[in-house]
Protein backbone atom coordinates (compact mmCIF):
# COMPACT_ATOMS: atom_id res chain seq x y z
CA UNK A 1 0.00 0.00 0.00
CA UNK A 2 1.30 3.55 -0.83
CA UNK A 3 2.15 5.78 2.62
CA UNK A 4 -0.73 7.76 2.42
CA UNK A 5 -3.36 5.09 2.52
CA UNK A 6 -3.71 2.95 5.99
CA UNK A 7 -2.49 -0.85 6.20
CA UNK A 8 -5.45 -1.93 7.60
CA UNK A 9 -7.95 -0.31 5.15
CA UNK A 10 -8.01 2.19 2.42
CA UNK A 11 -8.72 5.68 4.48
CA UNK A 12 -6.03 8.44 4.44
CA UNK A 13 -2.90 7.19 6.73
CA UNK A 14 -2.54 10.02 9.77
CA UNK A 15 -0.69 8.21 12.30
CA UNK A 16 3.18 6.61 11.03
CA UNK A 17 4.91 4.75 13.19
CA UNK A 18 8.38 3.56 12.26
CA UNK A 19 10.11 0.79 14.15
CA UNK A 20 13.71 -0.16 14.37
CA UNK A 21 15.09 -3.53 15.53
CA UNK A 22 18.10 -5.41 15.66
CA UNK A 23 19.12 -2.79 12.68
CA UNK A 24 16.03 -3.28 10.31
CA UNK A 25 13.50 -0.35 9.98
CA UNK A 26 9.75 -1.13 9.72
CA UNK A 27 6.87 1.34 9.05
CA UNK A 28 3.33 1.04 9.70
CA UNK A 29 0.99 3.50 8.78
CA UNK A 30 -2.50 3.91 10.01
CA UNK A 31 -5.27 6.14 10.26
CA UNK A 32 -7.12 7.31 12.97
CA UNK A 33 -9.44 4.92 13.77
CA UNK A 34 -7.06 2.18 13.13
CA UNK A 35 -4.83 3.41 15.22
CA UNK A 36 -7.24 4.06 17.96
CA UNK A 37 -8.13 0.12 17.98
CA UNK A 38 -4.69 -0.65 18.61
CA UNK A 39 -4.33 1.38 21.33
CA UNK A 40 -1.36 3.75 19.61
CA UNK A 41 -0.95 6.96 20.93
CA UNK A 42 -1.49 10.00 18.61
CA UNK A 43 0.60 12.52 18.10
CA UNK A 44 -2.33 15.02 18.87
CA UNK A 45 -2.12 13.81 22.53
CA UNK A 46 1.06 12.90 22.96
CA UNK A 47 2.13 16.43 21.37
CA UNK A 48 -0.44 18.02 23.83
CA UNK A 49 1.27 16.29 26.88
CA UNK A 50 4.43 17.56 25.60
CA UNK A 51 3.79 20.99 25.03
CA UNK A 52 2.22 21.34 28.73
CA UNK A 53 5.31 19.77 30.25
CA UNK A 54 7.26 23.12 28.95
CA UNK A 55 4.65 25.15 30.48
CA UNK A 56 6.48 25.79 33.89
CA UNK A 57 9.69 26.22 32.04
CA UNK A 58 8.40 28.94 29.56
CA UNK A 59 6.53 30.96 32.50
CA UNK A 60 10.21 31.16 34.18
CA UNK A 61 11.98 31.86 31.39
CA UNK A 62 9.51 35.21 30.02
CA UNK A 63 10.31 36.07 34.09
CA UNK A 64 13.53 36.18 33.24
CA UNK A 65 13.56 40.10 32.35
CA UNK A 66 13.33 40.77 36.22
CA UNK A 67 16.57 42.15 36.01
CA UNK A 68 17.49 43.29 32.81
CA UNK A 69 20.18 45.56 33.67
CA UNK A 70 22.22 43.81 36.04
CA UNK A 71 25.67 42.75 35.12
CA UNK A 72 28.57 41.31 36.80
CA UNK A 73 31.41 43.93 37.34
CA UNK A 74 33.61 41.38 37.11
CA UNK A 75 32.99 39.08 34.02
CA UNK A 76 30.82 41.46 32.05
CA UNK A 77 27.76 38.78 32.13
CA UNK A 78 24.30 40.04 32.30
CA UNK A 79 21.42 38.36 34.17
CA UNK A 80 19.71 37.96 30.55
CA UNK A 81 22.70 35.79 29.72
CA UNK A 82 22.79 33.57 33.10
CA UNK A 83 19.05 33.44 32.09
CA UNK A 84 19.80 31.91 28.44
CA UNK A 85 22.77 29.88 29.33
CA UNK A 86 22.27 28.26 32.57
CA UNK A 87 26.01 29.10 33.60
CA UNK A 88 27.51 31.51 35.71
CA UNK A 89 30.63 33.33 33.99
CA UNK A 90 32.46 33.72 37.07
CA UNK A 91 32.56 33.32 41.03
CA UNK A 92 31.11 36.66 41.54
CA UNK A 93 28.29 35.92 39.64
CA UNK A 94 26.93 34.31 42.48
CA UNK A 95 26.67 37.30 44.53
CA UNK A 96 25.63 39.41 42.00
CA UNK A 97 22.68 37.83 41.21
CA UNK A 98 21.90 36.46 44.79
CA UNK A 99 18.94 38.11 44.60
CA UNK A 100 17.29 36.81 41.36
CA UNK A 101 18.81 33.35 41.55
CA UNK A 102 16.97 32.96 45.68
CA UNK A 103 13.83 34.02 43.69
CA UNK A 104 14.81 31.22 41.10
CA UNK A 105 15.48 28.47 43.38
CA UNK A 106 12.19 29.06 45.22
CA UNK A 107 10.16 29.13 42.14
CA UNK A 108 11.65 25.58 41.15
CA UNK A 109 12.08 23.80 43.80
CA UNK A 110 10.10 25.83 46.88
CA UNK A 111 12.48 26.54 48.60
CA UNK A 112 16.67 27.39 49.00
CA UNK A 113 17.87 24.91 51.16
CA UNK A 114 18.31 21.33 50.52
CA UNK A 115 16.04 19.37 52.74
CA UNK A 116 16.13 15.99 51.09
CA UNK A 117 17.93 12.81 51.94
CA UNK A 118 21.86 12.33 51.17
CA UNK A 119 24.36 9.94 49.76
CA UNK A 120 24.04 6.65 51.70
CA UNK A 121 20.66 7.07 53.36
CA UNK A 122 19.20 9.48 56.43
CA UNK A 123 17.87 12.72 55.88
CA UNK A 124 19.97 16.18 55.76
CA UNK A 125 20.53 17.86 59.19
CA UNK A 126 20.39 21.38 58.90
CA UNK A 127 23.84 23.47 59.81
CA UNK A 128 24.43 23.84 64.22
CA UNK A 129 23.45 27.13 64.88
CA UNK A 130 25.83 29.58 65.39
CA UNK A 131 24.30 30.70 69.18
CA UNK A 132 24.37 26.61 69.74
CA UNK A 133 28.31 26.86 68.95
CA UNK A 134 28.29 29.98 71.22
CA UNK A 135 26.41 28.59 74.11
CA UNK A 136 28.60 25.34 73.89
CA UNK A 137 31.72 27.55 74.26
CA UNK A 138 30.53 29.32 77.13
CA UNK A 139 29.39 26.09 78.75
CA UNK A 140 32.69 25.11 78.34
CA UNK A 141 34.67 27.58 79.76
CA UNK A 142 31.99 27.33 83.30
CA UNK A 143 32.91 23.80 83.75
CA UNK A 144 36.90 24.66 83.46
CA UNK A 145 36.02 27.79 86.12
CA UNK A 146 34.37 25.24 88.02
CA UNK A 147 37.48 22.45 87.43
CA UNK A 148 34.13 20.23 86.54
CA UNK A 149 36.65 18.14 83.97
CA UNK A 150 34.61 15.14 82.81
CA UNK A 151 31.96 18.04 82.07
CA UNK A 152 34.03 19.63 79.86
CA UNK A 153 35.40 16.96 78.04
CA UNK A 154 31.64 16.19 76.72
CA UNK A 155 31.15 19.69 75.85
CA UNK A 156 34.64 19.91 73.97
CA UNK A 157 33.97 16.97 72.22
CA UNK A 158 30.72 18.16 71.70
CA UNK A 159 31.84 21.58 70.22
CA UNK A 160 34.02 19.38 67.67
CA UNK A 161 31.16 17.32 66.73
CA UNK A 162 29.30 20.67 65.74
CA UNK A 163 32.53 22.01 63.96
CA UNK A 164 32.44 18.85 61.61
CA UNK A 165 29.02 19.07 60.67
CA UNK A 166 28.57 20.74 57.09
CA UNK A 167 28.04 24.63 57.98
CA UNK A 168 29.38 24.24 61.28
CA UNK A 169 32.66 26.30 61.29
CA UNK A 170 34.22 28.16 63.80
CA UNK A 171 32.37 31.39 65.38
CA UNK A 172 33.94 34.29 65.46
Amino acid sequence: MPPGRCDRCENPATVHLTEIKGGHKSERHLCEKCAASLHVPTASKELAKLLKSFEPAMALATQGSAAPGLTCPECGMTYAEFRQSGRFGCARDYEVFAEQVGKLLHKIHGGTRYAGKRPGGGAVKPPPSRDELLRARAQLDQAVRAENYEEAARLRDQIRRLNEEPGGGPAP
